[in-house]
């Protein structure tokens, strides 16, 4: 299209947007007269469009005369004459100016981060916070990135990567406090069978993955936890009482079910299996999952050596035809268990608040929502006497007979077949 044409089209346009204006294209001894209603215009749209046919017509060169003349700054003039060219829409939508963000740029980049920082991932072992930390630094993180084959040296900056992870709710900071207390030999290759056990009940449908743990038994009373409420609050300065609550906490990883059993002493290994059990038959009894994955710490209670432990386990395994497998964290490295955010988020809740009845406490858990799914309590009481064991020889029979175990991490790697 010639410019001629061009300018053409533009008269036709503007015609409807301003009556007075017949043909915009004017000999240069009326130019005053342009600039004139230019000035004494007020729509900004027919304003625009004024400016920047004049602009048109005397050529872009005079985009910072006619600026000048028109009382406007040569951006505003630059945008008009670039309206009237149809080189760039006014757009007064915010959320589409500037750059687009890297997340937009490529859609699949946080899924990417997670898979990479999954297993790197722990929390305050103290519970102060519910935050998750990486043990791993953002050149770690593009490096992997870049390994993927999706990206490039160039695809992003360190420090947008960084903003994006932290806005992921990932805190890219060495937590010191909670660094292991010793390293066994075993620790890398029982983290490497957490890994791969974990995927496999992952991708599996008929698998289905929990995390359990028991917590620090909870004092109650009219004691200070350490917590902030905008109510002022009185505490006692002792804390010296056996008025306590020992929750038993199981997470679902898949459906993001919260499990909270609660017991006002200290339930034996027996009264873990029952929880066990108890959860098993009101979320997947009658289904087709034929698997049950447990992701725990090596406890006293729940140790891959307790005998009681595992015996109530085949049981339990028997009775319902499925298989449990047990798959341990190494000693000192609990803190990766993904049931104690769970903790974290329930010490964050109550700690502003005397917890003076267990009534108190069982109320704070029942609101307690864990990704959109409300937790589920219970109160319990310890139905078995503490000290029971199973005799070495019945014991290696049930081993032969159930029990599979992985030869290098025995103790950290149990499967039990019915």
């Amino acid at each position: 299209m010639t410019k001629r044409k061009q300018q053409l089209k533009l008269v036709n346009r503007i015609k409807k947007y301003k009556e007075v204006v017949v043909n915009m294209i004017i000999p240069i001894d009326e130019h005053k007269n342009q600039i004139e209603m230019i000035k004494h215009e007020k729509n900004k749209q027919i304003k625009m469009k004024l400016i920047g046919v004049l602009i048109l017509d005397l050529g872009n060169r005079s985009i910072n005369a006619v600026a000048k003349a028109c009382n406007c700054c040569w951006r505003f003039a630059k945008k008009s004459y670039n309206l009237v060219l149809n080189i760039t829409e006014t757009n007064n939508n915010p959320e589409t100016r500037g750059r687009k963000k890297l997340t937009d740029k490529y859609p699949e980049l946080e899924n990417d981060i997670k898979a990479i920082i999954e297993n790197s991932l722990l929390i305050d072992p103290r519970f102060k916070s519910e935050k998750q930390y990486v043990k791993m630094s953002i050149q770690e993180i593009k490096k992997r990135l870049i390994k993927t084959g999706k990206y490039s040296n160039k695809s992003f900056s360190n420090s947008s990567l960084n903003n994006i992870v932290n806005q992921m709710g990932y805190k890219l900071k060495k937590v010191q406090k909670i660094k292991p207390l010793k390293k066994i030999e075993e620790t890398d290759a029982i983290f490497e069978n957490v890994q791969k056990k974990k995927q496999e009940a992952m991708e599996d449908k008929y698998t289905a993955l929990i995390s359990l743990d028991t917590k620090d038994k909870v004092l109650l009373g009219p004691f200070s936890r350490g917590g902030k409420n905008r109510v002022q609050i009185e505490a006692v300065d002792h804390e010296l009482t056996n008025n306590c609550l020992i929750p038993f906490g199981i997470l679902d990883i898949k459906n993001n079910t919260p499990y909270f059993f609660n017991y006002t002493s200290k339930p034996t290994s027996l009264d873990l299996v029952d929880c066990i059990e108890e959860f098993y038959v009101e979320q997947y009894y009658n289904t087709d999952v034929n698997k049950l994955s447990i992701l725990l710490d090596n406890g006293p209670d729940n140790s891959g050596i307790r005998t009681i432990f595992l015996k109530g386990l085949i049981e339990v395994s028997k009775k319902y035809n499925i298989k449990i497998e047990l798959i341990y964290y190494p000693p000192y490295h609990s803190k990766y268990n993904p049931v104690e955010r769970l903790w974290a988020r329930l010490e964050n809740v109550w700690n502003g608040y005397l917890l003076e009845t267990k009534e108190i406490c069982l109320a704070f858990m029942k609101n307690l929502t864990w990704k959109n799914s409300h937790s589920v309590t219970k109160l319990k009481e310890v139905k078995y006497e503490k000290g029971l064991t199973v005799e070495k020889v019945e014991m290696k029979a049930l081993e032969n007979r159930y029990i599979t175990r992985t030869q290098s991490i025995k103790k950290w790697s149990v499967l039990i077949i019915p």
